[in-house]
């Protein structure tokens, strides 16, 4: 989008300052002074400077995920110590004790409940990232169409939708920024960080999702399909069955966004950039195409972040019913 911002903007300052169309050699020299003095990027920055002031970046650590589960793990040793010495083989599950079976499940539990809430903290400030361009976009559109205005070269109707989408976004902003900073606070009471250790950084963008799901275990398929009387047993399975169909439909949608969707945007964009050097289109409707394009990522972004929710709340669920079958069908695991 960077690209098409710098691209569309040296083409447009010269129209929204000019009183009269220019003639080609002064679009063109007007277009070259702009690009040199620093493009669209430098502009919007003298637009936000006084709204939004950049804040100086820290030396904070990065917190990763494998990070924030080990902090986690630390807050209960006494668990801890029953892992330590527990088999996590799946055969040897129905020998276990209960109190080392309740323990593996807890962790499972617990593994996932954190997992989740980082990756919604990641999922939000990425959010906030794509809500900025979207803010910067509309600032720059509003601000392009009141000197057009002001010369008669756009209506007043016009300028007033631009500045309201403008003033929209900045609403819509505030409101990811909320949330960024209220999902980041419940990962940080989960973990029970205080003091320096809640000042932490975040990875900039979720992890991509695999290319095939993950499969259950010969064991728990086994699980999955074993025949019993026992309505909790049946309960169970079909939770199991239920979390892998949200899983891979999960999954599914992610690749539909990345290989169908998010191609055909970059398609309809550069077709947009195509009718807008050949005069078809003009500015206002290269920066709703601009604004598409950052929707279109935060879709995607939706779908990822579900489908890795959907990952971890599957976990649990098998541990359940592994629980359930080693305490009234020890036979099963056979």
């Amino acid at each position: 989008m960077k690209h098409l911002l710098a691209l569309l903007f040296t083409a447009s300052l010269a129209q929204a300052v000019a009183a009269s169309p220019p003639s080609a050699d002064a679009w063109r020299e007007a277009n070259e002074r702009v690009d040199k003095a620093g493009g669209w990027k430098a502009y919007a920055r003298e637009i936000q400077a006084e709204k939004s002031p950049e804040s100086p970046t820290g030396a904070q650590a990065l917190l990763s995920i494998e990070d924030a589960v080990k902090k986690a793990r630390s807050v209960e040793p006494a668990r801890e110590q029953t892992l330590a010495a527990v088999s996590r083989k799946h055969a040897d599950y129905p020998s276990l004790r209960d109190h080392e079976r309740a323990a593996l499940t807890h962790e499972a539990r617990m593994v996932a409940q954190v997992s989740t809430l980082y990756l919604a903290a990641v999922a939000a400030q990425e959010r906030v990232t794509h809500r900025q361009q979207v803010a910067e976009v509309a600032s720059v559109a509003a601000e392009l169409a009141t000197r057009m205005q002001k010369v008669g070269n756009l209506n007043v109707l016009h300028q007033a939708e631009e500045r309201l989408s403008a003033a929209q976004t900045q609403r819509a902003l505030s409101e990811a920024r909320v949330s960024a900073g209220a999902a980041r606070e419940a990962l940080i009471r989960r973990l029970q960080l205080n003091g320096a250790h809640a000042d932490f950084r975040l990875p900039a963008r979720l992890p991509d999702a695999p290319e095939v799901p993950s499969a259950l275990s010969t064991t728990d398929s086994v699980l999955l399909s074993v025949q019993t009387t026992s309505p909790e047993v049946i309960a169970l399975q079909s939770e199991v069955r239920q979390a892998l169909l949200a899983r891979n439909e999960a999954h599914a949608q992610v690749q539909h966004h990345r290989k169908e969707l998010l191609p055909l945007q970059k398609q309809i964009s550069e077709e947009h950039l195509l009718n807008y050097n050949g005069m078809i289109i003009g500015v206002f409707e290269l920066l709703k195409d601009a604004k598409h394009q950052t929707e279109a990522v935060e879709a995607y972004l939706r779908a990822l972040l579900a489908y890795w929710q959907a990952e971890h709340a599957l976990t649990p669920t098998v541990f359940a019913l592994r629980e359930q079958l080693a305490q009234f069908r020890r036979d099963a695991w056979k």
